[in-house]
């Protein structure tokens, strides 16, 4: 008896998402900074005319932050291992850019907008020390480009998404509205969800096997 070799539409599918993700990491650096540019323009912009309205710094943390992970992503080196599942690269985009989709608005909670400010601030300079610590390791989606175990990745797995959540939750505390509510709570959501397609692409690396078994904590030490 003879049996057919023809794929399941399973296999075909599956195969034609790592396909495309495979394309979408052959972008040239010159596109997809283009891309990144113009959409952290739009929400640096609509920050910066309320600024100006209000004469308070509006969202600068959270601008800031995302620059900075825009600069470091174009300077980024080629990755050893790049995940071509279709879950890793919609929880990329979503973690990475979803923020973007917040404007500014409403009242500052218990009228301490400076406060708010400072959180986002020290959200984004926490930030900075982990991305450099990261150098040309960084990345957005899941990859695998140099295990790196100094600094504050002594003590958590992922201390820069640990610095968006900071970050995110100054902005929403400074600008409290129902928008603002849905797109960080669902950005914090795809950033669990991009933990663990991270995760389980980087595991792959023993020497990242190892690491994960010595740091227990992903993102709060002693939480999660």
């Amino acid at each position: 008896m003879e049996y057919s070799r023809t794929a399941s539409p399973l296999t075909v599918r599956s195969n034609g998402l790592a396909a495309a993700a495979r394309r979408l990491t052959s972008w040239p650096s010159w596109l997809v900074g283009v891309v990144l540019a113009v959409t952290w323009g739009w929400f640096a912009i609509a920050n910066f005319l309320t600024w100006r309205h209000t004469h308070h710094p509006t969202g600068l943390g959270a601008s800031l932050l995302e620059l900075t992970a825009a600069v470091f992503f174009l300077l980024r080196r080629p990755a050893r291992v790049t995940s071509s599942s279709y879950l890793a690269w919609s929880a990329t985009a979503v973690a990475s850019f979803g923020m973007l989709a917040a404007r500014p608005g409403g009242e500052p909670v218990a009228g301490l907008e400076s406060l708010w400010g400072v959180l986002q601030l020290l959200g984004w300079g926490l930030a900075v020390v982990c991305i450099s610590t990261l150098g040309r390791s960084f990345g957005l989606v899941a990859a695998n480009r140099g295990v790196v175990t100094r600094g504050p990745y002594r003590l958590v797995r992922h201390p820069i998404y640990s610095c968006y959540v900071l970050t995110q939750a100054g902005y929403l505390l400074e600008n409290p509205t129902t928008r603002n509510l849905v797109v960080i709570f669902g950005t914090m959501a795809f950033q669990l969800l991009r933990i663990r397609t991270e995760e389980e692409c980087l595991v792959q690396d023993p020497e990242y096997a190892a690491y994960r078994g010595r740091v227990r904590w992903r993102l709060v030490p002693g939480v999660y």
